[in-house]
């Protein structure tokens, strides 16, 4: 989670309370402190947007039961244990969107 922005660089709090610098990869008018964000070898990638992840849940449910088909498992109980899982992560993305940093460790 973004917690404050300085000229290119943010600081991000990934959910164990220690802020580190991250640099700001993508459009930085678009980025506000509290905002949910994916970071890779210290930049910011990506703004996480809890709308089209929801939105994206039936994709992902449906990759893993073509995948569960192919590799002979149960297509059902793979798109149960991603929709499962999706939920138990929007719900934390959510807490933490709303002041509650410290959810953001479960994803740990």
């Amino acid at each position: 989670m973004v917690t404050k922005i300085e000229g290119g660089v943010a600081w991000v709090d990934p959910g164990d309370g220690v802020e580190r610098p991250a640099i700001v990869g993508i459009d930085e008018g678009a980025l506000q402190p509290g905002d949910l964000v994916m970071v890779h070898a210290g930049v910011i990638i990506a703004k996480v947007d809890l709308s089209t992840l929801r939105e994206s849940m039936e994709m992902w449910k449906q990759m893993a039961r073509e995948l569960a088909a192919s590799t002979g498992e149960d297509p059902e109980a793979a798109a149960k244990m991603i929709e499962e899982e999706m939920w138990r992560v929007l719900k934390i993305a959510e807490e933490a969107k709303s002041g509650r940093r410290e959810s953001v460790r479960q994803l740990a």
